[in-house]
């Protein structure tokens, strides 16, 4: 299970961390699970007062922990590489990696439906929440109740991308506290 952060068709890949020396190179952190699909990168945007700007990669270096040292096309020195400390990545989402199996973008479930092996459809994923100790699905029963569904590979039993649903073993007694 994959976060992503979504907007106007981009998502967030990371941001810039500092600028590195004086050619203008910057620190990047890349918040993904896996580098490898981004190690061919070209461009990524950059998020700007105006709007969302591309930038051209003249070179990338990765390094450990998510981050790289890149060099881009127009900035040339430590000053034009200072204004862009901070600022959100984002690429656009046609270049999302494809996930599979059981591995799915937290963006790509809204909507899905939700069986129980015991229970049956359970309701329609409304939202993820990714802001506590362990993410949640907020699911909507069909009686209107709020159920929460911790997302956890001991729970997810099948991403079915198919048909828009997926399937979990809800830990004894939580749908009952929910629904009764």
């Amino acid at each position: 299970m994959e976060k992503t952060q979504i907007a106007d068709n981009h998502y967030s890949l990371g941001y810039v961390k500092k600028p590195v020396n004086r050619n203008g190179e910057i620190l990047v952190f890349l918040d993904v699970d896996d580098l490898a699909p981004y190690k061919k990168m070209s461009c990524f945007f950059v998020e700007m007062p105006s709007g969302l700007i591309p930038f051209f990669i003249e070179k990338i270096q990765f390094r450990h922990n998510g981050e790289a040292v890149v060099k881009l096309e127009n900035v040339r020195d430590e000053a034009q590489a200072e204004t862009l400390k901070g600022k959100a990545l984002w690429l656009p989402i046609e270049q999302l990696p494809q996930l599979t199996g059981n591995r799915f973008y937290y963006h790509e479930v809204i909507g899905w439906h939700v069986l129980d092996q015991q229970s049956g459809d359970i309701g329609t994923i409304k939202d993820i929440f990714d802001n506590t100790v362990q993410p949640l699905f907020q699911i909507i029963h069909p009686s209107g109740k709020e159920i929460l569904i911790p997302i956890h590979d001991d729970i997810l039993k099948n991403v079915d991308r198919e048909n828009n649903r997926i399937e979990v073993v809800a830990p004894e007694g939580l749908l009952e506290l929910y629904l009764s």
